[in-house]
């Protein structure tokens, strides 16, 4: 890891390449433009500091800016006929070259994004009534989308442990009841960041097949393991039981921050599967994804590995810088170990608020917008997830905006 004052990639004036900082407000952004749609008039008016949605504040790599330029030069943006032998290619050497998995060609399915895919699953896989395993505290999508579509959850919370959170198989299985049709795995899991190990992952498995569970992998992070002693393994390279009986969501999104371009590779051995998941698909929506998407996961996906091995590094410091002040300032916050993603998981129940109590301190008092933990779960009441995809500067800016307004609060009678 590189030292918090001396990042590794410099441009020619000396500054690293990720410390730019790009004003997005006039692009119509989520992340930064939606404050007076999104917050209440008085946590509007505060004007925080958006450190909240999964997506960073770097732009994409020169190579996919220049593969995107030249496809707009171009000038015609008519219907595509679907993944170009070379951008299939592109997607196989990927998964290949970074995790090991021999991809096949027939297993590839696009999609406009993961999301679309976890709701299609949902339908295609479960009916009415049914339930879904999942792990909180976890991913909003994964709570909501299930219960829109009028399926229950099956709830097997993760452990929280002196540093951490653990699985407990265990619990794991006792969440399980006759009609859970789908176990939606977080592979790395978000918010916390684990990284799964292979017993985990086997346990889990091992647990699914038993109970006749389709396992349905959201491997989006699968690029952002933070840890240089952990690595990401692809559920269905345990075997080929365990790849018969799942289907895995990866897409560029994250990785290279694409997700405005709506582009996602959804990869399913099993023939079946693959056949009820596309009927569905094609029932739901017109089965094309977006032209500028498939050209710029092809270029990120050939061209793309030398930025992203910087991009980690850069967000490794901002890890480590922003651990380290929080925990050393202020002992009522805690940010946990991050083995994974660009997010970091802060405990805040030291402050004694309540989750609204403590989501309005940070919009108005602090003055930055992170994610609430009650999005992921009941378990998530008392945390904040914090976006450090992002200059160090804001980082900085964030820490400091913190800590000032804890100790405010702390001088309170």
């Amino acid at each position: 890891m590189t030292s918090l004052t001396e990042p590794r990639e410099h441009t020619k004036s000396g500054l690293n390449v990720f410390d730019e900082v790009i004003d997005r407000e006039p692009t119509n952004s989520m992340k930064w433009a939606s404050a007076k749609a999104m917050l209440s008039a008085e946590e509007a008016a505060a004007n925080p500091l958006p450190m909240w949605v999964a997506d960073t504040d770097f732009k994409a790599p020169k190579e996919v800016l220049d593969a995107l330029h030249q496809a707009i030069d171009h000038g015609v943006f008519g219907y595509p006929a679907g993944p170009t032998e070379s951008y299939t290619n592109a997607v196989i050497s990927w998964q290949r070259k970074r995790f090991g998995w021999n991809v096949m060609p027939e297993w590839i399915m696009q999609a406009a994004g993961i999301i679309t895919t976890l709701k299609t699953a949902v339908q295609a896989f479960s009916a009415p009534g049914d339930t879904v395993l999942i792990q909180p505290p976890v991913y909003a999508h994964f709570h909501d989308d299930v219960k829109l579509n009028g399926r229950h959850l099956a709830l097997a919370p993760l452990v929280r442990t002196e540093v951490g959170y653990s699985f407990d198989a265990k619990i794991f299985e006792q969440a399980i009841t006759p009609d859970t049709k789908l176990f939606i795995l977080s592979n790395p899991h978000n918010p916390t960041g684990n990284v799964w190990s292979e017993e985990e992952l086997r346990t889990m498995g091992d647990i699914c097949a038993r109970h006749g569970i389709i396992v349905i992998s959201d491997e989006i992070h699968e690029d952002l393991i933070m840890n240089p002693d952990k690595k990401h393994i692809p559920f269905a390279t345990l075997g080929e039981d365990y790849a018969q009986n799942s289907i895995t969501c990866t897409a560029p999104s994250k990785t290279f921050n694409l997700p405005g371009l709506q582009s996602a590779n959804i990869i399913t051995p099993n023939a079946r599967l693959r056949a009820e998941l596309q009927r569905q698909y094609d029932r739901n929506m017109f089965p094309l994804v977006n032209t500028l998407g498939m050209v710029a996961a092809e270029a990120a996906y050939t061209h793309g590995e030398p930025w992203l091995e910087q991009m980690l590094d850069y967000v490794r410091g901002n890890h480590e810088y922003f651990a380290q002040a929080i925990n050393s300032s202020i002992p009522e916050l805690k940010v946990l170990p991050a083995d994974s993603l660009y997010l970091a998981w802060m405990d805040c129940r030291g402050l004694g608020l309540s989750a609204d109590e403590l989501k309005k301190f940070m919009l108005i008092e602090a003055r930055v917008w992170l994610d609430q933990g009650q999005k992921f779960g009941l378990q998530g009441h008392g945390y904040m997830r914090v976006n450090l995809g992002c200059p160090r500067s804001i980082v900085e800016d964030a820490v400091n905006r913190i800590i000032t307004a804890v100790n405010r609060l702390k001088e309170r009678p």
